[in-house]
């Protein structure tokens, strides 16, 4: 293609201001940074959370940004590492389709950038949609590297972290297309990790290489500027030269901001499992509907169901986070669905043994290949002869009924009441519903901090 991609979107990067993104834009990026920022706080308990503080407090060095769980200041790129891995790690990341990336990649980094640089609430809130605007349209245009395993939400989310920390970082238009370029060499991401600590772990990546590409151009680093758009650049090497019209990126930038696309998780699991537990809970609330009752539960599903959510028989937390069988026997179990719902305590109990072995998945490849843009067919066979139906298309949260900030509040406080107290609390719900009349972040940062295992 001839328009110079890699340039264009630098050139937005750097030039976008609060001014130029519209009141509804930036009251969604608040309500976003609201659920990330809970996870942050949540995730060093989840699966993997001690590994991963381990790792990254024996690296040492200045003390930039801070790691929540702990309070220790650590250099920006590590401190983002953790926190993003935190966030991945409770699987309430949101998702947004058909460009399958997170705004838990971007919120991390911003946070570690902005604490460093002093950055203003204005200025943190332009990075994170800059960076949201740049990993989504890439996912839009790459949706063949889906197809062939890669996970975009990582791989995407590399150069989507370079570009929000080029905007914190004051950088040019040509220094940012430097970050954007040595991102490209670091982006990656297998979506056959799924159900694995690698799978966490993929996200903090991507938050550390984003700040890692954006300080090297910073300090005059380079790479090639059309490392996305080239014949044997990023793009074509990921989607074997099939790229989706790689111009929209530019012509359809900001109209509107892909930010409104992305879905707020209500449970803590993969996001293609959500209306099933929704199903499960609804039938339960409606019918009675009891797992004694039940004889047989088949779920019809698409030739891309199975290739994410791959654990019928979970032997740890994040397998059953990836499990369809797993996920009914939440919804027709527990009164309050949290981290616990997934735990080995959970999958190794007769009564979820029960309901996971009732669950038989159809996989319609007549379906076709698409994360969305299907509906899962849901048969509960009763032992009585009856058989009820469910045709879910949409969960709560999910575009285009989007949570509001007062929506997603029970979410955060759910995630957060165990480590922050309730003026922390308070602290930041106030902070972030203001967040761009703030000069800066400090007193967010001290109240998140607040929680810290000293």
């Amino acid at each position: 293609m001839n328009m110079p991609v890699t340039r264009m979107i630098a050139e937005r990067v750097s030039e976008i201001s609060l001014a130029d993104i519209p009141h509804e834009s930036v009251d969604y990026a608040k309500t976003l940074m609201l659920s990330a920022i809970g996870a942050i706080v949540q995730g060093p308990d989840c699966t993997g959370g001690d590994i991963i503080e381990r790792y990254v407090e024996r690296t040492g060095g200045a003390e930039e940004a801070m790691l929540f769980a702990t309070g220790r200041r650590l250099p920006m790129e590590a401190a983002a590492l953790a926190n993003a891995t935190f966030a991945h790690a409770t699987e309430y990341e949101d998702d947004s389709f058909p460009e399958a990336v997170s705004s838990y990649t971007i919120v991390p980094a911003v946070l570690a950038v902005a604490e460093q640089c002093g950055a203003s609430g204005a200025d943190m809130i332009a990075a994170f949609v800059a960076g949201y605007e740049t990993q989504a349209r890439i996912g839009l245009a790459c949706r063949e590297a889906r197809r062939r395993g890669y996970m975009v939400l990582s791989l995407a989310g590399s150069i989507g972290c370079a570009a929000a920390a080029a905007r914190l970082m004051g950088l040019d238009a040509e220094r940012t297309a430097h970050a954007l370029s040595i991102a490209a060499s670091q982006a990656n991401g297998l979506g056959y990790q799924t159900g694995t600590m690698a799978h966490i772990v993929e996200m903090g990546f991507s938050a550390r290489n984003g700040i890692c590409a954006a300080l090297l151009a910073k300090d005059g680093y380079t790479g090639q500027l059309d490392i996305l758009e080239a014949p044997r650049g990023l793009f074509n090497l990921i989607c074997a030269d099939n790229v989706d019209a790689p111009e929209k990126i530019i012509e359809d930038w900001g109209r509107p901001y892909r930010i409104h696309e992305v879905g707020i998780k209500e449970f803590p699991c993969c996001y293609h499992l959500q209306r099933m537990i929704e199903t499960a809970l609804e039938l339960r609330e409606s019918e009675g509907l009891r797992p004694d009752q039940i004889e047989e539960i088949e779920v019809h599903v698409n030739a891309f169901f199975p290739t994410v959510v791959q654990h019928d028989d979970p032997s740890n937390e994040i397998e059953a986070q990836f499990s369809l069988p797993h996920a009914f026997a939440v919804g027709l179990l527990e009164d309050v669905i949290d981290q616990s719902s997934f735990a080995v305590e959970r999958i190794g109990d007769p009564r979820f043994s029960h309901v996971r072995s009732l669950v038989r998945t159809v996989v319609r490849d007549d379906w076709g290949w698409s994360p969305t843009g299907w509906t899962p067919r849901i048969a509960f066979t009763l032992k009585d002869g009856r058989q009820i139906l469910r045709e879910p298309e949409h969960s709560r949260g999910q575009p285009p009924n989007l949570f509001s900030f007062d929506e997603c509040e029970p979410k955060f406080r759910k995630c957060v009441t165990a480590r922050l107290g309730e003026d922390a609390i308070q602290t930041v719900l106030k902070d972030l519903s203001v967040l761009e009349q703030l000069d800066d972040v400090s007193r967010l940062v001290a109240a998140l901090a607040s929680g810290a295992r000293r």
